[in-house]
Order: C-alpha cells, then sequence, then structure tokens
C-alpha cells in the first residue's frame, strides 16, 4: 500500500536538496503550485507519467520515491543518463564514458595525495 504522506515528502526532501521552489517543480510538472504542495503534504497524488518524470529529474528510481526503499545496487546511483550509455549498443560511447572515467580516477587520486 503506498503512503501518500511520504511519498509526497519524499519528492519534497529531493525538490528542497536541488534548492528547488515548488514553484520550478510545478512549472516542470506543468501542475498547479497548489497542486504540487497538496503532493508534497500527501492529500493529492501524480500520475505514473509525472512521478516517472520525477524520478528521472531527481536522478533516483520509482521504488525510491513510491515506496522509501534505498537501492542497494550500484548503479541506479548513478545519473539515468550514465546508465543509458553504459546499456548502449554504442560501443564507442561506452569507450569514452569509460576513458573520461578513468581520467577523473586519476585526477581525483592527484589531487588527494597532495
Amino acid at each position: 500500500m503506498i503512503d501518500y504522506c511520504k511519498l509526497g515528502g519524499r519528492i519534497a526532501e529531493l525538490r528542497r536538496d536541488r534548492h528547488m521552489t515548488q514553484e520550478q517543480l510545478a512549472e516542470k510538472l506543468d501542475i498547479s503550485v497548489k497542486h504540487c504542495s497538496e503532493v508534497e503534504r500527501g492529500l493529492s497524488s501524480l500520475s505514473l507519467d509525472k512521478l516517472d518524470f520525477v524520478a528521472e529529474l531527481f536522478d533516483c528510481n520509482l521504488d525510491y520515491i513510491i515506496h522509501g526503499n534505498p537501492s542497494q545496487d550500484c548503479s541506479l546511483l548513478f545519473p539515468n543518463s550514465i546508465m543509458e550509455i553504459m546499456t548502449s549498443k554504442d560501443e564507442n560511447e561506452k569507450a569514452m564514458l569509460t576513458d573520461y572515467l578513468h581520467m577523473y580516477s586519476k585526477l581525483r587520486n592527484t589531487d588527494t595525495q597532495e
């Protein structure tokens, strides 16, 4: 069973963590600010399409938004755009991303050793 108060609280927390106002979120969801407020207070709900959009917007999964289950799968900690590249059939894109991550790791290790 879905606890809409907790669901709304998670959306509000994600929104605040990104320094976004209710007005900004309402605009992105194409809903009124009043409806956004009601969702965050658990008085109203969003369609599945809108919940999916919220998950993409805040780089999390629907299971977290709906049920509050933190992901045990490390891949879900990455933004969707990175996971799309890594699961695509475009080997060139995968190689470029992998090279970038290796470069980042080297730079990070250099910075921490100074």
